[in-house]
């Protein structure tokens, strides 16, 4: 339940007691202290099993900044034979590999992680992430093949066309200007929504959706009030642009989804060149094509040999969004030893490897494991600090 719903660790033991309510049993559950401890014993478990050694490792790596300077380099494993090109990855296809908490991280550490896992697990084929300098300094010294993520390629492209654009400049600036002189209105339902700071030139599917919607409000809402026309009529002189923007967002979420569905091959790319060829109404959209055609081929070039190549890192974007929520309710906590639940997602929660997991491995164990990886959490140099006696 706790692993694979939203729900806290609190709210899990509380689904417990209602359940036991409900169905007038007299067991009782766990508290929530021991939930924890069973997500610490099922993410050791997975995390230090023996893994298969073979040749045609695929890896999927990347950072993740916490409150203060730590650092977390999460890597996952995937066997290439074992990938299914029909669909996207989910946790279950992934074998957690490291996970390691560092105050800095530079190409030299990346390297030395990779090196020892490449004796644990056998060859890597390629890795998959985003062109971070230390993982690509780190994979680079090995000479691992280093696959850019799509999302945050395309992303890349978007901030280079857009950056100058004033157009673009001036719509995100209103935007953020409605949400505040509006979000304690009467009309605070048509509001635009709030925009990324990090990664901003993802923002254009938030963008042009709000935008498009706000357009047609205005043209084709048959008794309009005029307080909202008043607050949204701006948007009309920008109609050009955001149609056009509309049609970039519609582009890039449908190639999107073919490479994140079917991964990258000559089928693949082919069916994106064919959506892409509907960007050549305007220089803005036949730029954006023409970048993303050059690193679909230089992709495609990296691994002559392979008929299909993974190219999204989106999992492990997930991984991190999954932990963060599990402690966003105690910002202080920094990185601790929960990040063995980024590994326990990974589980397939069967009886036996839940019973193996929770049977043997000793809490002696995750607090060596978490004194040699993770080190003192924020919550403890703070106390340390500011109690001392």
């Amino acid at each position: 339940m706790k692993l694979q719903t939203s729900a806290s660790f609190r709210a899990t033991t509380k689904c417990f007691s209602i359940i036991n309510e409900s169905l007038d049993m007299t067991s009782k559950g766990p508290c929530y202290t021991t939930l924890i401890n069973w997500v610490h014993k099922i993410g050791y478990y997975e995390l230090n099993k023996i893994k298969e050694k073979a040749n045609d490792w695929v890896i999927i790596l990347d950072e993740s900044i916490q409150l203060g300077c730590d650092k977390i380099l999460v890597v996952f494993g995937i066997r290439e034979s074992e990938i299914d090109f029909t669909r996207p990855l989910n946790f279950k296809d992934l074998v957690p590999l490291r996970e390691i908490s560092k105050t800095k991280w530079n190409g030299e550490l990346v390297k030395d992680v990779v090196q020892d896992l490449k004796n644990e697990i056998g060859d890597i084929k390629y890795a998959v992430g985003d062109y971070g300098s230390d993982l690509k300094k780190g994979l680079g010294l090995l000479n691992i093949t280093h696959i850019h993520d799509v999302t945050h390629k395309i992303a890349l492209i978007l901030e280079k066309s857009f950056k100058d654009n004033i157009f673009y400049k001036e719509i995100t600036q209103k935007m953020s200007e409605m949400r505040i002189k509006l979000s304690q209105s009467e009309i605070a339902h048509i509001i635009p929504p709030k925009q990324r700071k990090k990664s901003r030139y993802q923002n254009i599917k938030i963008i042009s959706d709000w935008c498009m919607k706000a357009i047609n409000l205005i043209e084709n809402e048959e008794e309009k009030s005029e307080k909202i026309i008043d607050n949204l009529k701006w948007i009309l002189s920008y109609k050009d642009f955001i149609l056009e923007l509309s049609e970039i967002n519609q582009v890039i979420c449908d190639i999107e989804k073919i490479l994140k569905h079917n991964g990258l091959s000559v089928s693949s790319k082919k069916e994106c060149d064919l959506i892409m060829n509907k960007l050549t109404t305007n220089n803005l959209g036949r730029q954006i094509k023409e970048q993303i055609q050059m690193f679909l081929d230089s992709t495609l070039k990296m691994l002559p040999e392979n008929k299909k190549i993974l190219i999204t890192s989106d999992i492990i974007e997930s991984a991190f969004g999954k932990y963060k929520n599990y402690v966003s309710c105690n910002p202080m906590a920094g990185i601790t030893n929960l990040v063995l639940a980024i590994a326990a997602f990974t589980s397939s929660l069967c009886e036996k490897e839940i019973k193996e997991a929770l049977e043997f491995t000793s809490m002696d164990e995750i607090k060596q494991w978490s004194n040699k990886f993770i080190g003192k959490t924020l919550l403890q140099k703070r106390r340390e600090a500011l109690c001392p006696f």
